[in-house]
């Protein structure tokens, strides 16, 4: 009777054992996957309980909205995943095309969810625009919420509310398939929102089965009045025109033509059939117009992307402070300067609570989920997991 009670009893102890290791070695049921525009340090007390990684940065300089997010579901840069800005001309067109899940050309953490379950994972995105949340959901979507009233503006009370929505209605989370379900985040007033989302998707799946990831989309917006208000240096890059003065100059060396065809923002995009017909070298051309370009006021630095899809040819890069007008227009861009650092937290899932100091790209926020849901990759990725 004795040994039968100590064989039980040591069943008893192997099952809850075996429970607790399944329990702690379990994926999340839900990928909560958050961007905030413009985030520096501000984020909810509650995320202190979390991994703070508190220098993120972007691993390039000509970071906005579009590039930003693509950059955080795929794990890689620009240069791999295609979109390099908001908007872009198309080279064949010379019309601006804006920047949507179609355009990437590489997997995203949702496509990698979608393979991997064989399209029983759900993947859901809120945003107040359409283009934004298609983004940060990728080529393979279950579900769709943005503001399709353009008279009714969306604060981060709205979007949190609809976002609970749909976790209830698509009943996120409620198996042991994983889910990704995507928000952005204005820069204002979101944190009273964001404390509502976490506590209430908590509360609807439970803290072991939601793992939240947050983070900025890595820029500063400057404020051009203010700079010169306070007499730091500033001035305007005037995008047509310098088109056109490029242009006079290419044409005094080699004869009249349009050797630019196209300017977009901070992008030049050269005539190739032109110069081909003239029998000059693209490389010769770029050249001659980098060290033009390099003498006009305000531009730092003048990178070449021949080729590079949804690139021009050129781009210019502006001096801190330096805003871009379009002189046909007036249209007046706005200047994003990257942020120095900004915080990438984990957050739930029996994750501990620690501050880490060292620098983190963006980059490893990919593998990192998708090594906590069990799943590959995104395919252009190469860094490795942060966890």
């Amino acid at each position: 009777m004795k040994n039968r009670y100590l064989y039980v009893t040591l069943l008893t102890m192997l099952a809850l054992s075996s429970q607790a290791q399944q329990q702690k070695g379990a994926s999340p049921r839900l990928v909560v996957n958050i961007t905030i525009d413009q985030l520096l340090t501000d984020y909810p007390a509650l995320f202190d309980d979390g991994l703070i990684y508190e220098q993120g940065f972007y691993p390039y300089s000509q970071v906005d909205l579009s590039s930003a997010i693509s950059s955080v579901v795929t794990g890689t840069s620009p240069f791999y995943h295609t979109i390099t800005a908001d908007k872009w001309l198309d080279r064949q067109t010379l019309q601006t095309v804006t920047a949507t899940a179609d355009e990437i050309a590489v997997s995203t953490l949702a496509d990698e969810l979608k393979m991997a379950t064989h399209g029983a994972g759900k993947v859901c995105a809120v945003a107040t625009n359409k283009e934004t949340a298609s983004l940060l959901s990728g080529h393979n979507v279950d579900r769709l919420i943005w503001n399709e009233d353009k008279r009714k503006t969306w604060d981060a009370t709205s979007l949190t509310v609809k976002a609970l929505q749909m976790v209830v209605e698509e009943r996120l989370g409620q198996d042991s398939i994983p889910d990704l379900l995507f928000l952005h985040y204005e820069k204002d007033n979101y944190q009273s929102a964001l404390q509502r989302l976490v506590i209430e998707i908590q509360h609807l799946i439970g803290k072991q089965h939601a793992l939240f990831v947050l983070t900025s989309t890595g820029y500063t917006q400057a404020v051009a009045d203010e700079y010169a208000k306070y007499h730091v240096p500033t001035g305007v890059y005037y995008t047509n025109r310098t088109a056109n003065l490029l242009n006079m100059y290419l044409g005094a060396l080699w004869g009249q033509g349009k050797y630019v065809e196209g300017a977009y923002r901070n992008q030049l995009y050269l005539n190739h059939q032109l110069l081909e017909q003239k029998r000059i070298a693209l490389s010769e051309a770029t050249k001659k117009a980098k060290e033009f370009l390099q003498q006009i006021t305000g531009v730092k630095r003048v990178q070449t992307h021949l080729y590079e899809t949804h690139m021009g040819d050129l781009l210019v890069e502006l001096a801190p402070g330096w805003q871009m007008q379009n002189d046909d227009t007036h249209e007046q861009y706005d200047y994003k300067q990257p942020q120095a650092c900004f915080p990438i937290i984990f957050y739930g899932a029996n994750i501990p609570a620690q501050k880490v100091q060292a620098p983190v790209s963006i980059e490893r926020i990919a593998p990192t989920i998708s090594k906590a849901i069990r799943i590959r990759a995104p395919n252009a990725c190469m860094a490795t997991p942060l966890f």
